[in-house]
């Protein structure tokens, strides 16, 4: 191979470098820590900031590489007397992508994962509301056991008010879960709580897996996930809140005093 045939492979390798998709990823990965900042002041479960915050720092880490790449190819280029040939464009991983990335829908993932997880689909039809009002309509539509009207509001809400539904949520739970054992749930608990909300839970959202069940009731109650375990997807924990806080509230309450033992379900 010739010295311009290898400057013009190397100018097509160049061209290729992923810098615009890594610049998309990187300002969607900033949206959503955004979105996560503002949910975890309402919520006082882990909702993976750290997590998303390692993610950007792998991202980072990987832009930087892919900039001193595009540097080496230049530098080759230059010292074979090809020079100037190379988009240097990955050279600034923290600046905008020069090529046009191609669109992404930011509300796809949500409006899938809901269908998914409600089994339901539809059109979309976005509606602006407050993560209050979306809570207060989810909890109507599970006392109403419409399953259709809970996966409506909740696919037409979207990421950035779905999100937030946790965070009135999880204490809901907290305090339905308390009444209902007459003292704080403890994370023996948890198989007990779940059993008894699965089938409520399960009609409005029938595509929750029973690990998701556990994850919710387990960050509602501030016992957090097991040691390396996932804490999950934004759109379970979204969907289970409000089913979570109906189908508690229909458990009897027992009182502080009581200390009857509780009866075996029958296997």
């Amino acid at each position: 191979m010739d010295v311009a045939a290898l400057a013009s492979r190397l100018r097509v390798l160049a061209a290729d470098l992923p810098a615009p998709g890594l610049a998309t990823a990187d300002a969607h990965l900033d949206r959503a820590l955004t979105a996560l900042t503002e949910a975890a002041r309402e919520s006082g479960a882990e909702v993976g900031l750290h997590r998303l915050g390692a993610a950007r720092e792998h991202l980072a880490a990987a832009r930087t590489r892919l900039a001193e790449a595009a540097c080496a190819v230049d530098d080759y280029l230059d010292a074979i007397g090809a020079a100037g040939t190379v988009n240097r464009r990955a050279s600034a991983p923290s600046g905008p992508a020069t090529a046009k990335a191609a669109p992404v829908d930011a509300r796809q993932w949500w409006t899938d994962r809901v269908d998914e997880l409600c089994r339901r689909s539809g059109t979309p039809e976005p509606a602006a509301t407050t993560p209050t009002k979306l809570f207060n309509e989810l909890l109507k539509a599970a006392a109403d056991g419409s399953a259709d009207a809970y996966h409506r509001r909740l696919r037409d809400a979207g990421p950035e008010t779905g999100v937030r539904l946790p965070g009135l949520a999880w204490p809901l739970v907290r305090a339905l879960a308390a009444e209902h054992l007459g003292r704080a749930p403890a994370a023996r608990d948890l198989p007990v709580l779940g059993g008894r909300c699965a089938d409520r839970v399960r009609a409005l959202v029938p595509g929750a897996e029973p690990q998701h069940l556990d994850r919710a009731l387990a960050s509602a109650c501030a016992l957090g996930p097991a040691r390396g375990e996932e804490t999950g997807d934004a759109a379970a924990a979204a969907a289970l809140g409000p089913a979570l806080v109906a189908a508690l509230h229909r458990l009897p309450r027992r009182s502080p005093g009581d200390h009857r033992p509780e009866r075996k379900r029958p296997r």
